[in-house]
C-alpha cells in the first residue's frame, strides 16, 4: 500500500534537515553560530553570492550558468536592528538557497531545467520544495548536536530562553522558535499568525504524545488574552511582546482533554505576522492517547 502523501512529505523535509547538520558538521562548526557564507566559500567557484535591495521581490534566488551557481540574497532586511553583518532573516535565506543547492533534486532541475528557483524563505511558503529549503537552512544553521543541550537544558522554557538561544546562534526569534519546538523534549509549540488567522504551527513531541498533533490552520483568533494583543495593533508593524493563557485546543488540533498553556506573544514587524510560543506544564498533560483502552 502506498505511503500517504503528507508521510513522504515528512521524510523529505526530515532529509533535508539532517542533510543541513551533516554540512554544519563536516564544515567544522563546534560551536554556534554557523557561518553560512563560509559554507558558501568552501564550495569555491562552484557558487558565488551577491546580495542586493529587491524590495519585496523575493527573499533569495538561486540559478545555474555554464558551470557554475549564482546565489543571489535579498538585503532589504538589513535596515532591521541587527548584531552581525547581516541580519539573521538574511543569514536564513542564504542557508536556505543552500538547501536548493545540496539537496539533489533541488540541484538536478536547476541543471538540468535551466530555470532559476525564486525563494521566500523562513516559513512563508507552502510549496513543497522551499519547505524543504527552510528544513535544510534550520538544520544548518541550528544542527541538533550543537542546539540541543542548549534547548534542553531548562524544563521549564520562557520566551527569555528563547531569546538568549536566538542570540548565540545569530538567528531570528521565528527560527529558533521553530527549531526550540522540534527538538524539546517539554510540551511547546510555535503558532504564526497573520491577518488574525493562525498560518502555520510546528508542536513538540510531548504534545502530540498526548494527542495534541498539528496546528490548527486558517481559523481566527479565539483566546481572550491574544485577541486583547493582537488588536492594540493588528498590523504587527512594531515589535511588541506579550503574554497570556489559555486552552491548547485554541491553537492544536487533536483529540484530548483539556491542556492549559501559557502564551507568550511577539509581534515580528518585518514579516508582519504575530508569533505565539506556548508551554504547559508536562505534569498536567492527559495520558496519551495512543495508551487508552
Amino acid at each position: 500500500m502506498p505511503e500517504p502523501a503528507w508521510k513522504l512529505q515528512q521524510a523529505a523535509r526530515d532529509a533535508a534537515l539532517a542533510k543541513g547538520e551533516e554540512i554544519a558538521k563536516t564544515s567544522g562548526f563546534a560551536t554556534g553560530p554557523v557561518d553560512p557564507f563560509r559554507v558558501v566559500e568552501s564550495e569555491g567557484e562552484q557558487i558565488h553570492a551577491e546580495g542586493e535591495d529587491f524590495r519585496d521581490a523575493f527573499d533569495g534566488r538561486l540559478s545555474y550558468h555554464n558551470g557554475r551557481f549564482l546565489l543571489i540574497y535579498n538585503t532589504r532586511y538589513n535596515a532591521w536592528a541587527r548584531n552581525g553583518a547581516h541580519h539573521p532573516k538574511v543569514r536564513f535565506t542564504v542557508a536556505h538557497e543552500l538547501g536548493h543547492y545540496f539537496i539533489d533534486r533541488h540541484r538536478e532541475f536547476l541543471v538540468n531545467r535551466r530555470l532559476p528557483i525564486e525563494s521566500f524563505t523562513e516559513f512563508e511558503s507552502q510549496r513543497e520544495v522551499e519547505r524543504q529549503a527552510d528544513a535544510f537552512a534550520s538544520g544548518l544553521l541550528m544542527p541538533k548536536y550543537l542546539v540541543s543541550p542548549v534547548i534542553n537544558a531548562e524544563t521549564d522554557a520562557t520566551i527569555e530562553s528563547v531569546k538568549m538561544a536566538a542570540s548565540q546562534f545569530d538567528v531570528s526569534l521565528t527560527s529558533m522558535m521553530v527549531r526550540w519546538t522540534q527538538l524539546s523534549h517539554f510540551p511547546c509549540a510555535t503558532i504564526c499568525v497573520r491577518d488574525g488567522l493562525i498560518q502555520w504551527g510546528f508542536v513538540s513531541e510531548a504534545f502530540r504524545g498526548c494527542g495534541l498533533w498539528k496546528a490548527r490552520r486558517s481559523i481566527a483568533l479565539s483566546g481572550r488574552d491574544s485577541r486583547a494583543f493582537l488588536a492594540a495593533e493588528p498590523s504587527c508593524g512594531t515589535f511588541r511582546e506579550g503574554s497570556g493563557t489559555g486552552l491548547a485546543a485554541a491553537w492544536l488540533e487533536g483529540e484530548c482533554d483539556p491542556v492549559d498553556v501559557k502564551e507568550s506573544y511577539l509581534a515580528i514587524p518585518y514579516s508582519r505576522c504575530m508569533l505565539v510560543f506556548l508551554t504547559a506544564d508536562e505534569n498536567d498533560l492527559p495520558s496519551g492517547w495512543e495508551d487508552e483502552d
